[in-house]
């Protein structure tokens, strides 16, 4: 868009354009600036529920980032939320996960390292209980019990990622204001 400004008959248009592209430039700046707070508010926030969610661990937190997207141009400035965890909508949305027939869950009184698989555990024994309580997987060595088999889990919903990420953002133009005033606009 081009605007020509005329004062006395006298074109002052070339003054008037570099005076609103500085205005421009140091607008499209504090939006910049405004979104870089909002992808700021949602890992620190984001971080704490996975943290109060339970036994995440570190990892967990530290694989959730934001980063601002702006696409010259376009005028479009975008925060992008992710997860290095691929399987992490699990827990911001529940699930249901159903074995194949059974799930084999270990117990948590067995020695079975953290993330192993039944199949992978070493020689196991199914037993069936007369009571009708869920199968288990006993070791021969020890003939302890090692798994318990179950038809589905539902995992809850853990995190609040999306609740968390729209909180920020309806904060978007109150942090927009306030870059502005830094840049002595408002």
């Amino acid at each position: 868009m081009r605007v020509r400004a005329y004062v006395d008959e006298k074109q002052v248009g070339a003054l008037f354009q570099r005076s609103s592209d500085r205005l421009a430039r140091k607008g499209r700046d504090a939006i910049r600036a405004a979104a870089q707070d909002v992808a700021d508010e949602i890992v620190r926030t984001g971080r704490i529920d996975i943290r109060n969610a339970g036994n995440f661990g570190r990892r967990w937190e530290d694989s959730l980032e934001a980063n601002v997207d702006v696409s010259e141009g376009g005028g479009n400035v975008r925060v992008n939320v992710t997860m290095d965890i691929f399987y992490w909508r699990v827990f911001e949305y529940g699930a249901t996960i159903h074995g194949k027939p059974l799930l084999w869950i270990p117990l948590s009184f067995a020695d079975v390292p953290p993330g192993t698989y039944a199949r992978d555990y070493g020689p196991l024994f199914r037993v069936d209980r007369k009571n009708g309580g869920a199968p288990l997987l006993l070791s021969p060595i020890d003939r302890k019990p090692k798994y318990f088999g179950k038809e589905s889990v539902t995992i809850p919903k853990k995190f609040h990622l999306r609740e968390i990420a729209e909180r920020a953002v309806r904060r978007l133009p109150l942090l927009w204001r306030a870059r502005l005033d830094e840049k002595g606009l408002k």
